[in-house]
């Protein structure tokens, strides 16, 4: 008898088998893989944001009294908090707010920033602040990054 050429379908089930076991022992690799680059991506974009905040007050851009959503108490240490999904184009009580918020609605809208300057040393008309900045976000639980600089103005 002559065997035509071909698989049979024994040969063709323990192929899809063996192609399964691999595709399963992979997956779990693939996802975690993915979940990492995402939350790397995420951390990286904050870092971004933390330090697109301390350009901003470097620059002047950014108040250092009360008002808006920023509050100063009697040490003169001046506390910015701006929520998560904030619309800084709205925010009219910061005129560098208004100008600036398409972009920063795009930069900073992801997080959550909290801003504390704190006055360090004064002299003649010029004061030397410190500025903490921390950014932070929601994955499975809250995560956040600091950032510290000092400026005069």
């Amino acid at each position: 008898m002559n065997r035509d050429a071909g698989l049979t379908i024994v040969e063709i089930l323990v192929a899809i088998v063996i192609v399964g076991v691999i595709t399963a022992a992979v997956m779990p690799l693939l996802t975690s893989s993915m979940r990492s680059n995402s939350s790397a991506r995420t951390r990286t974009q904050a870092v971004s944001a933390a330090e697109t905040w301390m350009e901003r007050y470097r620059d002047g851009r950014e108040p250092l009294k009360s008002v808006g959503s920023c509050t100063e108490n009697i040490s003169g240490v001046v506390t910015c908090t701006y929520p998560l999904n904030f619309n800084y184009a709205n925010d009219t009580a910061v005129p560098t707010h208004t100008a600036d918020g398409a972009s920063m609605n795009s930069q900073f809208q992801p997080f959550k920033s909290v801003l504390v300057a704190t006055p360090i040393s004064e002299g003649i008309n010029v004061t030397l602040w410190e500025l903490k900045v921390t950014v932070s976000w929601t994955e499975k639980e809250e995560k956040s990054v600091t950032a510290y600089t000092r400026f005069t103005r």
